[in-house]
């Protein structure tokens, strides 16, 4: 990493910061499966708390995208962390709440669990080790990151599984379509991409007992 340059490392840095906002994330899909909060606590419930979140995120970025006085305070604090299509269009930490959403929304709570964190931690990983170490580059990712976050999404399926939320066969066939759209070049957000498609492709297996 030390061979890449004071750029490289200023970049690896904003990266780091920026992920670390992507993967507090995870708290989510872990108060779903252990039922840690007395509220929000019901789909409705989560629904509307998520509804909220998202309004705000998206009130946020316009007034970051059209408003100059407040567009230069954000990027004074947030501006490295920044990526160059997000100064016009939506944080990507907007696209992960819309998504977690609809991941309520759409699926059982335990495959919207699943689909959620393999895209806070699968993403994020990803972002991180091929920041870092990533040198094979295909579709504009590199496999190094992308290994990266599909060890992380099946260390998530493997505790979802381990916890009795998941069966490991369902578990394992979201982590491997997770990390696919992740590489894949797909004209989709990745927080979207990867939580829908990831969310269906198990929804296709559920047998609930």
């Amino acid at each position: 990493m030390s061979s890449r340059g004071p750029a490289a490392s200023r970049n690896l840095r904003a990266e780091i910061r920026r992920k670390a906002i992507h993967l507090s994330f995870i708290v989510i899909p872990l108060c779903w499966v252990h039922a840690w909060l007395r509220w929000p606590n019901t789909r409705g419930q989560w629904t509307l708390c998520l509804a909220v979140l998202v309004l705000g995120a998206v009130v946020l970025d316009l007034a970051r995208i059209h408003t100059n006085r407040f567009g230069a305070f954000f990027r004074r604090f947030f501006g490295e962390m920044i990526r160059s299509h997000e100064h016009t269009q939506l944080l990507g930490s907007t696209y992960l709440v819309l998504a977690t959403l609809l991941a309520v929304d759409l699926f059982p709570r335990q495959i919207a669990a699943a689909a959620v964190g393999f895209t806070v931690l699968g993403d994020g990983l990803a972002a991180i080790v091929g920041r870092a170490y990533g040198r094979t580059r295909f579709f504009g990712k590199s496999l190094e990151g992308s290994l990266g976050g599909l060890a992380a999404c099946l260390c998530w399926a493997g505790y979802l599984a381990w916890i009795g939320q998941l069966p490991w066969q369902m578990g394992l066939a979201g982590a491997l379509v997770a990390s696919l759209v992740e590489f894949l070049p797909i004209p989709l957000d990745d927080n979207l991409g990867i939580t829908l498609i990831s969310g269906y492709a198990m929804r296709l297996m559920w047998s609930p007992t």
